[in-house]
């Protein structure tokens, strides 16, 4: 009976050690520091689609940002506020990953550069279809994500609609 408990105990010490082995090579959110002399210059931060049909296929609205700083403006952990959006970052020398709902979507190590005067764009895809003819309706959705400037650590965006038939 002594050996059955050794085992056992064993056995749990080393799927725990596994597990944390595992979770310690998985990517972490990023952690910008911020910075003086960095600033984020958005065109507008909400959307409205209007109205927007069920079966219309994704609907995609740019939002244009500007590095109006001095020094790298650094973008990451993107998120939207649900699955039926996903966002990314674009600019003229690199596009990000495709993010979507927190905690729906592999955290991503992925950090994008702005450099003083570069222009990018926050892209968001709204499928009204995801929900399926449960989701006609008014609609708000979030769109999320970080930067070094201090005075906009931590931006959201967000854009509305009517979903019809």
């Amino acid at each position: 009976m002594r050996n059955f408990v050794i085992g056992v105990i064993v056995f749990c010490i080393l799927i725990i050690g596994a597990g944390v082995y595992l979770l310690s090579k998985a990517p972490a959110k990023v952690a910008l520091s911020q910075e003086n002399g960095v600033r984020i210059g958005i065109d507008h931060k909400q959307y409205d689609f209007g109205r927007v049909k069920l079966t219309s296929g994704l609907v995609i609205h740019q939002y244009p940002i500007k590095n109006t700083g001095n020094t790298d403006l650094k973008i990451a952990n993107l998120a939207s506020s649900c699955a039926c959006t996903k966002v990314y970052f674009k600019s003229a020398s690199q596009e990000s990953p495709r993010a979507s709902m927190k905690g729906m979507t592999k955290i991503s190590d992925w950090v994008g550069i702005l450099k003083p005067g570069e222009n990018g764009e926050i892209i968001i895809e709204f499928d009204p279809n995801f929900h399926g003819p449960q989701g006609i309706g008014i609609i708000t959705r979030t769109i999320s994500f970080e930067t070094n400037d201090n005075q906009n650590s931590y931006t959201e965006l967000s854009f509305n609609g009517e979903v019809i038939k």
